[in-house]
């Protein structure tokens, strides 16, 4: 294997140390994390960069609502948070060829994100947020064993068939070399 015993364990403890305190962060200020907001995130107004003018927000309540989530947002941010633990545990018990701990992260992001989605006027910092884990859903092609048993059947071919296309192939060649092993080794840490 290309990674070791002993950095997996290092993984795992660098995991749990990042979802205490993401868990403590969420119980202490008994709100959802997105984009790290808070009250005073949400701008009462805004001036016009040309006019000068001041124009009032246009969800006046959006402190209010932004400030005190529901409990399906926070059961969604700590399904989020826990993730990476999650995933590692179940990486522990059904070892890395198994379903079940990729089904599992991908379960627990997809009800996250979902959820999420809920958010009624997000501030631009929770849209980068909910952006930014939307295209993080995308990764999921390249994380095992979905990679090994779907993505690569179907990637291989297409980048052979594009590498022949003049200027295309100086690029995909370097893809097609390198693929492997940021799968192997980026890849193998995905869940934390």
């Amino acid at each position: 294997a290309v990674v070791s015993t002993q950095s997996t364990g290092v993984v795992a403890v660098l995991a749990a140390v990042k979802t205490s305190i993401m868990l403590c962060l969420i119980y202490q200020h008994n709100r959802i994390l997105v984009g790290s907001f808070g009250v005073n995130d949400t701008p009462k107004g805004w001036v016009g960069s040309r006019s000068g003018i001041f124009f009032k927000q246009s969800h006046p309540n959006s402190n209010i609502a932004h400030h005190i989530p529901n409990k399906e947002l926070i059961l969604a941010e700590l399904c989020y948070t826990l993730r990476p633990l999650v995933h590692l545990v179940a990486l522990g018990l059904f070892k890395s060829k198994s379903w079940i701990p990729f089904t599992l992260a991908l379960g627990l992001d997809a009800f996250s994100l979902k959820s999420m989605q809920k958010i009624e006027h997000p501030t631009d910092r929770q849209a980068n947020e909910l952006s930014r884990r939307k295209l993080a859903l995308l990764l999921y092609l390249f994380r095992s064993p979905f990679y090994n048993e779907i993505t690569e059947q179907r990637l291989t071919p297409f980048l052979d068939y594009v590498s022949k296309i003049p200027i295309v192939g100086l690029f995909t060649d370097g893809i097609t070399d390198y693929l492997p092993d940021w799968q192997k080794i980026y890849f193998y840490i995905w869940g934390s």
